[in-house]
């Protein structure tokens, strides 16, 4: 079947190239009425029979020389190039329509068929002519194909200017066309009266009707009201020709005369006929769903008797299906009966009541929709985290016609849910727009239900919120903002708010750098202190770093404060402003200290001749703070040492600066014998240095002493040569004799060349009490000779107590030989004790204490080991010595039995023992001649008997005296008591089990001895 482009402009429209107008046939007989149509077109009919031209697939488009058309075809349309032909006055196969009026001529397009890959689009101009501006008429102008069966398919219209009088509408492809328009002033003037066309342009005035929205207004009866001059003659005449105005019956509820009542109580134009009045519906919108509104009914009435019919599907009385039938009596409520949805067609359905009385039909329309779809609910803003309170607004859509009826949401977890009439069974009914709560997560969930009971799956969306940003505090940050080669830093930080947090290096929270350490993300509760750790070594190169502690909020806000780190890994640099050297006069020394990036903090400085120190946490340890220039002390020799901190802690290294300053005078300030535990008493006066001197073991003595100003020591005797002093060289020596006796002499020179002589004295401290032993006396005496000043003041220190004494000097105490004779009272004790001579003096002499000098022996009933006494010892090896010279002897070996003490292998603290030399001839037990030097346990396994202990050392033989004896002692009590041992044993054995052993007895003749070849070498 050929299909004809028909070109239909509604009541005055411009049809492009050809003009012209078919006309109804009865119409065609009325000259002026044609005349009058043909006047609201632009340009001469004759003016314009063809338009032709050749476009291709650029594009093109033609135009009618007097203006009347244009027409369009993009690019793209064409794949290749056309030659377009536009003529009028054609003849189409189909037939227009008796319920249309023709607006213009029968166009031809060619080449016929053609089609556009896109469509053309034609323009068209027309006369206003009588139309209202904008009226229903105008508004009804439309475009038709006319098929070859006469049934015409409305074009897409594009846009209409209504002020300028042009419409354009989609080509799309080539053949036959015409312009139509609804002829309601046909009807309205009589001029058409057959009841089906007459039914036809009604319905087709519906249809128009319905697009109201398209046209802005916001009803139907605002539509109608505004073509009120034009639809009211009409609605006259289709009850004259009808008997029943169906343009009212098919808008029941509106309100077309603007009173307030609806069309079915207060129809426009009183039907002939039986007045159908639908009073109420159960239900205008049903589904066929499970748990919707399955089916509704309605109530109505006849204005006459008659029969009536109730049918579906139905555009007239005489179609459709009838689902209910019979007779109706006059203003008599009846029911519909139900009506199922699974009946009806998607969609509204006109559910027609048809009633004949007296041969005339009236009928009313009550309008069902069934809607099967599902309602949705659309949320606004979708679920999310956001840092502002947000509004939360649900809309509810339905396709499917029923509209909605409501929404039901839930915030606490549970689904919302409805019952089958859209009554709520859980959750609450949404009446506007919800607001989020704040700092903290809210699920929300919708349902719809629309007005068939359909209901819509359940919305969730859930929404954080998180308008607080939050605070973060910096407690504290420790070792210091500054840091050094291996340290951390330790930061404590508090939140005011929970969240997840992460500690950064940067610029900001946004664009930092995750920091590595301790506790440098994770989560964080409010106000509890965190204390992260950052290894100085995860901060990178040296300088300032800006450490952020971020916290995040619900939604991921981050708050954040930072402290700026200083790195800092190279020490300080430090100089001084006077060089090492010798100076005149006093110099002011000026230090200065240069650091990089922490700066300098601090510099100490010792004057001592010690290293100044910091400790780990810069407090200083040895030093004083340097606070400004310092001026040197006159004739002095001064080493400053100076050492520098900066802030992160590192330490300089160690400047020394070495100064002489002015004329310097040499002096000793200490001068002692570390060996007897004696303290030289200097005498700056007379330039000289006593040293007393308490149980000599050897002739000669090793010093050890400090000096002020100097820098060499020399031998006095050996000047002018320069022989350096050496103190272990045997140059002070002891001459055993009574008295202060001058052993060595020593100059000092200072480094200015200043020299001081001093001579060295020593003296030996004599002393013995009488008598030693507890109770054979009312007064003790106690005899000393020493170097001692007027004030000293003596006692006896013992483990039961101190002992006051009291001395005076005796007839010979001179400055060579101070003598005094002094007495006390001992403590009693039953085993007797060990006594320390206590000495206190007065600068510059010095207190002294002589541990277990003398002893108070208690009164025993005879020898033995209750009392004290060895059981057996002997000298082993050698019983003689001859040496050339005097100086140490060879290693002299001793043994010792005591029971359950002694032992070859095991040394035991309790005994202990001496080997001793004296004059050959004196008794080493009553002399205080004799010189003890203490033995060292000797272990051995060339030994006589397991139970049997050796000990060895040497003695020192002082020159000038040819023979010698020496001799071994033990003792098992500290030396409160010593047996006494000779070459062929001694001890207590002597008697052992009741037998005498005469060899046993201890006797001088049995001594060892050392002869020397050459006394006085």
């Amino acid at each position: 079947m050929n299909r004809k482009l028909l070109f239909v402009l509604l009541l005055g429209i411009f049809s492009f190239n050809c003009i012209g107008f078919l006309l109804p046939n009865k119409e065609q007989k009325n000259p002026s009425m044609f005349q009058s149509l043909l006047g609201f077109f632009w340009g001469n009919p004759n003016n314009v029979r063809t338009v032709s031209g050749e476009v291709g697939p650029a594009g093109g488009s033609l135009k009618a020389s007097d203006g009347s058309f244009s027409f369009e075809i993009p690019p793209g349309a064409l794949a290749e190039t056309k030659v377009i032909t536009i003529s009028r006055d054609a003849s189409s196969n189909g037939s227009i329509p008796a319920e249309y009026g023709s607006a213009t001529p029968i166009f031809k397009f060619e080449p016929e068929g053609l089609k556009f890959s896109k469509p053309a689009t034609l323009t068209v101009t027309y006369n206003q002519g009588n139309f209202v501006e904008a009226g229903i008429e105008e508004r009804s102008l439309g475009m038709y194909y006319i098929k070859d069966d006469s049934t015409l398919e409305k074009m897409k219209k594009v846009a209409v200017d209504y002020s300028n009088n042009t419409i354009k509408v989609e080509v799309i492809h080539f053949s036959f066309g015409v312009g139509l328009n609804i002829q309601i002033w046909l009807v309205s003037s009589g001029i058409i009266t057959n009841p089906t066309v007459v039914t036809n342009i009604a319905n087709n005035i519906i249809d128009e009707l319905s697009n109201y929205a398209d046209y802005g207004y916001a009803s139907v009866s605002e539509y109608y009201q505004a073509n009120a001059g034009v639809l009211g003659p009409l609605l006259n005449q289709l009850v004259a020709v009808l008997g029943t105005d169906p343009i009212t019956a098919a808008f029941p509820t509106a309100d077309f005369d603007g009173d307030g009542a609806p069309n079915f109580e207060d129809p426009m134009v009183p039907s002939l006929g039986p007045v159908i009045t639908v009073s109420s519906i159960s239900s205008a919108y049903i589904s066929a769903t499970n748990g919707s509104i399955n089916s509704t009914d309605f109530t109505w009435r006849s204005s006459k008797t008659g029969t009536y019919s109730i049918r579906k599907n139905a555009a007239d009385c005489n179609t459709g299906t009838i689902i209910y039938s019979g007779n109706v009596t006059a203003n008599v409520n009846n029911n519909s009966g139900s009506i199922l949805a699974s009946s009806l067609n998607l969609g509204t359905n006109a559910i027609r009541v048809c009633v004949i009385s007296a041969g005339v039909t009236g009928f009313g329309v009550a309008s069902v929709t069934r809607d099967d779809a599902a309602p949705g609910v659309t949320v606004l803003p979708s679920g999310g985290s956001f840092g502002t309170i947000q509004s939360v607004v649900a809309n509810c859509s339905d396709t499917g016609g029923a509209g909605c009826s409501k929404i039901v949401y839930t915030s606490n977890g549970t689904s919302p849910a409805f019952n089958a009439n859209c009554s709520i069974s859980n959750g609450t009914q949404y009446t506007g727009s919800l607001t989020t709560p704040n700092q903290t997560t809210t699920t929300y969930k919708f349902k719809s239900c629309d007005n068939a009971g359909n209901q819509s799956i359940v919305y969730s969306e859930s929404y954080t919120v998180d308008t607080i940003i939050p605070t973060i505090t910096i407690n504290s940050v420790l070792p210091s903002t500054y840091l050094m080669s291996g340290q951390t830093a330790t930061i404590s930080w508090k939140s005011d708010k929970e969240g997840g947090y992460e500690v950064k290096l940067g610029t900001s929270c946004a664009t930092g750098t995750t920091l590595t350490g301790t506790n440098v993300t994770g989560n964080v509760s409010a106000n509890v202190s965190t204390t992260s750790e950052i290894p100085v070594s995860s901060l990178g190169a040296e300088g300032s770093k800006s450490i952020f502690v971020c916290v995040s909020n619900l939604v991921g806000t981050k708050g954040g404060t930072s402290v700026d780190i200083i790195v800092d890994f190279t020490i300080p640099t430090i100089a001084a402003s006077v060089n090492t050297g010798t100076y005149t006069t006093p110099q002011t020394l000026t230090i200065s200290c240069t650091d990089i990036h922490s700066g300098c903090h601090e510099i100490i400085y010792t004057n001592n001749g010690t290293t100044p120190a910091f400790d780990a946490s810069g407090t200083i340890v040895n030093g004083q703070l340097y606070t400004g220039s310092i001026i040197t002390p006159n004739n002095a020799v001064l080493e400053y040492r100076f050492l520098a901190r900066d802030h992160a802690g590192n330490v300089s290294g160690e400047l020394v600066r070495n100064y002489t300053i002015g004329e310097l005078i040499p002096k000793f300030t200490s001068f002692d014998a570390p060996e007897y535990g004696m303290k030289g008493v200097i005498d700056e006066t007379e330039k000289s240095i006593t040293l007393h001197i308490n149980n000599p073991m050897h002739p000669f003595i090793l010093p050890t002493y400090t000096t002020e100003n100097t820098t060499s020591i020399v031998y006095t005797h050996a000047l002018p040569q320069l022989i350096e002093f050496q103190p272990d060289d045997e140059s002070v020596h002891l001459t055993y004799m009574e008295g202060r006796q001058l052993s060595a002499e020593l100059t000092l020179i200072s480094p200015t060349g200043t020299t001081v002589n001093y001579k060295i004295y020593t003296m030996m401290l004599n002393a013995s009490v009488d008598p030693s032993i507890m109770g054979l006396s009312a007064q003790y005496k106690l005899f000393l000779i020493g170097w001692f000043s007027e004030q000293a003041q003596f006692h006896f220190e013992t483990p039961n107590g101190n002992i006051p004494i009291s001395c005076a000097k005796v007839y010979n105490w001179n400055e060579f030989n101070r003598s005094y004779l002094c007495n006390f009272t001992p403590i009693n004790n039953a085993n007797g004790y060990l006594m320390d001579l206590v000495v206190t003096e007065t600068p510059p002499f010095h207190t002294f204490r002589y541990p277990k000098k003398f002893k108070m022996a208690a009164v025993k009933n005879g020898a033995g080991e209750a009392n004290g006494e060895i059981p057996y010892c002997y000298i082993k090896y050698p019983t003689s010595i001859t040496q050339p010279v005097p100086g140490d002897s060879e290693m002299i070996y001793a043994r010792v039995y005591y029971p359950g003490l002694t032992n070859y292998l095991v040394e035991n603290a309790a005994v202990t023992g001496h080997i001793g030399i004296g004059t050959y001839g004196t008794d080493p037990r009553t002399s205080s001649s004799w010189r003890f030097v203490p033995a060292k346990f000797n272990p051995t396994d060339f030994i006589d008997h397991i139970n049997n202990a050796e000990y060895a050392a040497k003695v020192s033989v002082y020159p000038g005296i040819t023979k010698f004896s020496y001799v071994a002692r033990f003792s098992i009590d500290g030396g409160l008591n010593y047996t006494y041992c000779d070459t062929d044993g001694s001890g207590s054995n002597v008697n052992f089990g009741g037998t005498y052993y005469p060899e046993l007895e201890f006797t001088l003749d049995k001594l060892g001895l050392i002869n020397v070849t050459n006394p006085n070498p």
